[in-house]
């Protein structure tokens, strides 16, 4: 299910934060949240106990649909099926890959903006100001000088989500 286009879908079932994994057990509304790790074995291995199969990894997915809020409840909420979903944002998924791109500074820039990109996905349109507002009282505190460089820089990293 893309977030970014199905916002009232995800945030029905508690997704906030990407990418998210629910199994929805059949004759159940309810999802169970994957936890585990993000392995093809592992998850085939959660679907094995999860739904009593005998799963066994493919060389190509099957049976694997794109989740929209149109085909939503026909796929995942039919009382026959088991079906494990995976909650994304692309344009994390996107700015995950180019932050691993970076070297030098720029990578720990891009780490510390995506930081701030997840939380602000994750806690909302106040988190930024909230974020700011914390670290200036850390800032007017006697520190040293590599933590007020620190501090700044996220400052500044956050400040492009402020309102």
């Amino acid at each position: 299910v893309d977030c970014d286009e199905h916002k009232s879908l995800c945030s029905k079932y508690g997704v906030s934060g990407y990418p998210t994994i629910q199994w929805f057990p059949k004759g159940s509304l309810e999802p169970k949240k994957y936890k585990g790790p993000r392995t093809a074995d592992s998850l085939a291995e959660f679907v094995n106990m999860e739904g009593r199969t005998n799963v066994k990894i493919a060389t190509a997915p099957s049976n694997v649909v794109v989740l929209t809020s149109e085909n939503f409840n026909e796929v995942v909420l039919d009382e026959t099926k088991d079906v494990l979903v995976e909650f994304y944002a692309p344009c994390l998924t996107r700015m995950e890959e180019e932050v691993e791109k970076l070297k030098g500074s720029a990578s720990r820039h891009g780490k510390i903006y995506l930081k701030a990109t997840k939380n602000y996905l994750e806690k909302g349109s106040d988190y930024a100001n909230n974020e700011i507002h914390r670290l200036q009282r850390i800032l007017d505190k006697s520190i040293s000088p590599a933590k007020v460089d620190e501090l700044t820089l996220k400052k500044n990293i956050l400040s492009t989500y402020a309102a």
